[in-house]
């Protein structure tokens, strides 16, 4: 059976999350503090960020360490900061009533040469079945000039307090360039320049193809012109193939490094 645009994009919004420094109910002008954006690629909760949002969890000094003991494509689990970061679900809409489900977040890993983070969720009771997910594009589809588009939170809590917007937003743009060029091989990918509107809270958002809801990119950062300007516009997202290559998805979704009783 056939999915409509509408459902891939229901599903797309459904498996983004908030990575958030704190949950609902814990006071403030707004319920959460966004710090960037996530993806679910694994029902048992493996979540795919930047590794400069999972960054703002770990204590500075442990994680220069370990990411200096690490090498390409490894990685080590890191345990967060005594502040449990959550991933943020939009679990969907009746009515009046908006329904978000906050998933701790027990632990991570993060790549060297990426800008890369797997992040693995704790069990929720809203998510009896596993958590939503997002399918991987094949390399082979993608090619510049294709249409593409991004799910995130922009400008974070802001922009609820700004519009009154809950849930994340969509911005649609096309593949400007493969770097380092199109048609190299998988291995020696280094990221793709879009041609997208995006701003500090989208970090870390699955960057997929407008006509199937795949992903392939992770929404990385702006591009700043020599005069030190923010480039609209223009923005650049890590490829996830590179995470995906390796066993850490995997070990993640297993529970091999998941730490003891909370």
């Amino acid at each position: 059976m056939s999915i409509s645009l509408s459902q891939i994009y229901d599903a797309v919004k459904k498996a983004t999350v908030a990575i958030v420094a704190s949950i609902p109910g814990s006071g403030g002008r707004c319920p959460f503090t966004i710090i960037g954006s996530g993806f679910c690629v694994r029902s048992e909760g493996v979540v795919i960020t930047c590794e400069h949002v999972f960054k703002a969890f770990v204590d500075p000094k442990s994680y220069q360490r370990l990411m200096q003991s690490i090498g390409r494509n490894d990685g080590q689990p890191v345990p967060v900061k005594s502040v449990v970061p959550h991933a943020m679900f939009y679990s969907g809409a009746r009515g009046t009533e908006i329904r978000m489900d906050a998933v701790s977040i027990a632990t991570g890993v993060a790549m060297k040469d990426f800008d890369l983070a797997a992040l693995k969720l704790h069990e929720h009771s809203a998510f009896p079945q596993g958590y939503p997910t997002l399918p991987i594009a094949d390399y082979s589809e993608l090619h510049e000039m294709m249409e593409v588009a991004t799910c995130g939170y922009p400008l974070g809590e802001s922009l609820h307090d700004q519009l009154g917007t809950v849930t994340s937003s969509f911005t649609k743009g096309i593949i400007s360039s493969i770097i380092p060029a199109q048609g190299v091989d998988c291995e020696h990918l280094r990221g793709f320049q879009l041609d997208l509107t995006a701003t500090n809270g989208n970090s870390g958002g699955p960057v997929f193809s407008l006509a199937t809801g795949r992903v392939f990119g992770v929404l990385q950062k702006g591009v700043v012109h020599p005069n030190s300007q923010i480039v609209q516009g223009l923005t650049k997202a890590e490829p996830i193939y590179p995470l995906l290559d390796t066993d850490l998805v995997d070990r993640l979704a297993r529970g091999l490094w998941m730490p003891g009783p909370r």
